[in-house]
């Protein structure tokens, strides 16, 4: 830059000092310029010439600023074109605008939002440098654009980029420096004491987290943050959940992400799958809503899955057992080439579950055999002067409804006398949807609850003791009782009766005709059967389990036996002795 004094004009007398900045299209200023003296006689002009410039074009205009004769303070004279000249001539009066000197000394990252009126503030857009400046300002260009606006991409026409950035001694936060048109370059100059007061009225912190979720986000748009890298929380897909219930697990169920699957389907998948059941499913006997103690908000708490201030919560049914886990392993997704993520969604738990509760897990058999586990919990919901009151929730992992992901199955109340004793039930029912299996649907069957009691004790239990279902079996073996029932035993411990022995007597068995074997057939002589079941009708009995005996006399038999063979004996020596005397007979010969 050069001064020349010369020529006619109306400048006083005395020194002027000059400082330049460099202009962008936005109107924000560079780092000032250091002065340039110059000095005239009265009535004199300064002519400025080789004004500053810079090569990317980022910054067409140079604000001019002047002192007074003789002064110190630096005011805004006039605008000239980078690069060219600027005539004092006097007849431009200094105006009110002093030169802003600020600078700016530091490790500076930026970030910028999209906003429109009406419309809430994008989430923050990657990391903008950083830069490192010592005394000077920081300059951005090309800075990122909002998205296209429409009903395809869920944008608003956003007409406004709001620029953050931290301080030089604190990293972790950003706060608001200015806002530009889209497309606009950017120049800062403002001190970190200028923004990072809060008090004031603009300034803010930006919010790393971005817009909210509400129940019509996209899934697929939900996004997880680590410090300040974003990542997206889910893919299109297939989602499995495996949750967890008062300690014991849920089985597991499955939700298909697709590219219009929305928050709001998740949260009722997750609703259904973890067996939450709302104040609707007994409308003769509402589920009881729970205290709300979580500090700051008042109320009940309605059990069911919803989206409050743009976090998903759950409440779960009243009961200890009843509380619901979902850890951070509860979560997997596989994409369409096999890949498989695990979302970490990060629940906790704002309020631990209370009341007292007791649980039951057994297995029930459909109309096939296939054997589906049943959890049943009991807990306590009210007590008056005259009886006191349980509400029993059942749940079935294998429950499989249309949507396929409901695992509730049942409901009721319980009441109980002053004694304890059970007294009646709302609902004893569960009915179990096989939708997709060829067996026969529902499966229902009935709770006896009449063997339950309602005393207190320090630990309640609750069992199932007895069932009338079972796996499918093979004939083991079988037994005949001493009516004549032929009863059947399966591998799978059921007994059934396979048929009924059928006797007959005769007027005459003397005159039945044998066939060998013990086998014998109707006589001449015998004359009509008579049958009916084993002690029928004169008919004789069956001992089961017996071996068969014989019907002759043994005594008798033996002592025939024993004279018999002394009989033999007794003829034989007859023979022996009769013998002996035809053999003398014949040596007398000799």
């Amino acid at each position: 830059m050069v001064a020349n004094n010369g020529g006619v004009g109306t400048l006083p007398g005395g020194t002027y000092q000059y400082r330049f900045t460099l202009v962008d299209t936005a109107g924000a200023e560079a780092t000032p310029s250091v002065s340039l003296s110059s000095t005239v006689g009265a009535g004199g002009r300064i002519q400025l010439s080789n004004l500053p410039q810079e090569s990317t074009g980022n910054y067409p205009s140079v604000n001019v600023y002047r002192t007074g004769p003789d002064g110190s303070d630096f005011f805004l004279l006039g605008t000239a074109a980078a690069g060219g000249t600027f005539d004092d001539d006097g007849s431009t009066p200094l105006s009110a605008t002093p030169l802003d000197d600020t600078t700016l000394t530091g490790n500076y990252s930026y970030m910028v939002t999209y906003y429109r009126s009406g419309e809430v503030e994008s989430r923050p857009s990657e990391l903008i440098g950083p830069q490192n400046v010592v005394n000077g300002r920081v300059s951005l260009t090309n800075l990122p654009v909002p998205p296209v606006p429409g009903p395809e991409s869920g944008f608003p026409a956003y007409d406004e980029i709001r620029i953050y950035r931290n301080l030089g001694g604190d990293q972790n936060n950003y706060y608001l420096v200015d806002t530009v048109a889209p497309g606009s370059n950017y120049t800062d100059s403002k001190s970190d004491a200028e923004i990072a007061d809060l008090s004031v009225a603009g300034n803010q912190l930006v919010d790393l987290d971005g817009p909210t979720i509400t129940s019509n986000t996209l899934l697929t748009d939900v996004l997880k943050r680590d410090g300040l890298t974003y990542q997206s929380a889910f893919e299109i897909g297939d989602l499995s959940y495996s949750g967890r219930k008062g300690g014991r697990a849920l089985g597991t169920k499955q939700l298909e992400i697709a590219q219009t699957t929305t928050v709001q389907d998740f949260v009722d998948f997750l609703e259904s799958a973890s067996g939450l059941q709302n104040l609707l499913i007994d409308s003769q006997n509402p589920i009881l809503a729970s205290e709300n103690n979580i500090p700051g908000e008042s109320g009940e708490l309605v059990p069911g899955g919803y989206i409050q201030d743009g976090t998903i919560r759950f409440v779960s049914n009243t009961g200890e057992l009843n509380a619901l886990e979902i850890d951070l392993s509860a979560f997997r997704v596989e994409n369409a080439v096999g890949d498989v993520t695990t979302p970490n969604l990060a629940f906790g738990t704002l309020q631990e579950a209370q009341g007292q509760s007791a649980v039951s897990d057994f297995i029930v058999y459909d109309s096939l055999g296939v054997p589906l586990n049943v959890r049943v919990t009991a807990t306590l919901e009210g007590r008056t002067n005259e009886q006191t009151i349980y509400r029993w929730y059942a749940d079935s992992a294998e429950n499989q409804s249309v949507t396929g992901t409901d695992i509730s199955v049942g409901t009721g109340l319980l009441r109980f006398d002053g004694n304890g004793n059970f007294v009646s039930a709302t609902n004893d029912s569960i009915a179990i949807d096989r939708v997709g299996v060829p067996s026969v649907n529902p499966l229902q069957f009935d709770l006896d609850f009449s063997q339950v009691s309602g005393l207190a004790t320090q630990e309640a239990n609750l069992a199932a003791t007895r069932q009338d279902g079972s796996p499918p079996g093979v004939l083991t073996s079988f037994v005949v009782g001493e009516d004549g029932t032929l009863r059947g035993v399966f591998g799978n411990g059921v007994t059934r009766d396979l048929g009924q022995l059928q006797l007959a007597r005769f007027a005459n068995p003397v005159g039945l005709e044998s066939r060998g074997l013990n086998v014998f057939a109707k006589g001449v002589n015998t004359g009509l059967p008579v049958q009916g079941a084993p002690g029928e009708n004169g008919i004789g009995g069956v001992i089961g389990g017996a071996l068969e005996l014989s019907n002759t006399d043994i005594g008798k038999d033996l002592v025939e036996l024993v004279m018999a063979s002394t009989q033999y004996r007794g003829n034989s020596r007859v023979i022996t002795t009769s013998q002996q005397l035809l053999d003398e007979l014949l040596n007398l010969r000799r």
